[in-house]
């Protein structure tokens, strides 16, 4: 029914979670200072300086409590740096991550309507730390880009300081025809299959 307007659905979509995770709003919330839960959420960050979509956290459950928020079935979409108009974005909450030893025209067929999406980092249980913008968590972790996947147990993804830690168990796919193309950019086509790094 039309084209899907992203700058609606993230203000509104933004709004709703800020909205929904204050304390004041809390239905049945006690003045002891009840955690807040919210459904389905879309939590998108922005750079303050310049105001730039740098993620977006999707879920099936947000709980506030403080400045943590626990989280269940998150997805966090790490925003190529090139995007700057919001209508760039597709909405990724619900999407399936493909296995790690998926054939490449499965990866190619993924990535095909993401462009605006540098990498997604999956996760059925962490907290979201809203002062440093870490996301944490000590279950099975899915990373997951153009030129390279990764499973494990346990991971720390920290926007700021562009580090994502697999902790344990760590499993790696790297397609370094993706190297060669740029990030998000074209695709040298060659003969070599993905090479697995596993630990």
């Amino acid at each position: 029914m039309g084209r899907f307007n992203g700058t609606l659905f993230f203000l509104i979509a933004g709004l709703t979670v800020f909205a929904a995770l204050l304390p004041e709003h809390a239905a049945g919330a006690e003045d002891t200072g009840a955690a807040v839960s919210l459904t389905n959420f879309a939590l998108p960050e922005y750079r303050k300086k310049d105001n730039r979509l740098q993620f977006i956290i999707y879920g099936d459950r947000a709980t506030n409590l403080g400045a943590f928020i626990n989280l269940e079935n998150p997805l966090m979409d790490i925003i190529s740096e090139n995007i700057r108009n919001i209508n760039e974005v597709v909405p990724l909450g619900g999407v399936k991550l493909y296995p790690l030893n998926a054939p490449a025209a499965e990866v190619n067929r993924f990535w095909a309507d993401k462009k605006h999406c540098r990498a997604l980092i999956f996760s059925t249980a962490a907290e979201y730390n809203k002062n440093t913008k870490v996301l944490r968590g000590d279950t099975p972790a899915f990373f997951r880009s153009r030129e390279m996947d990764i499973d494990g147990v346990g991971f720390d993804a920290d926007y700021e300081n562009k580090l994502i830690h697999i902790r344990s168990k760590v499993r790696m796919v790297i397609r370094p025809e993706y190297r060669r193309g740029g990030m998000g950019g074209g695709v040298k086509k060659t003969n070599q299959p993905a090479k697995d790094q596993t630990k």
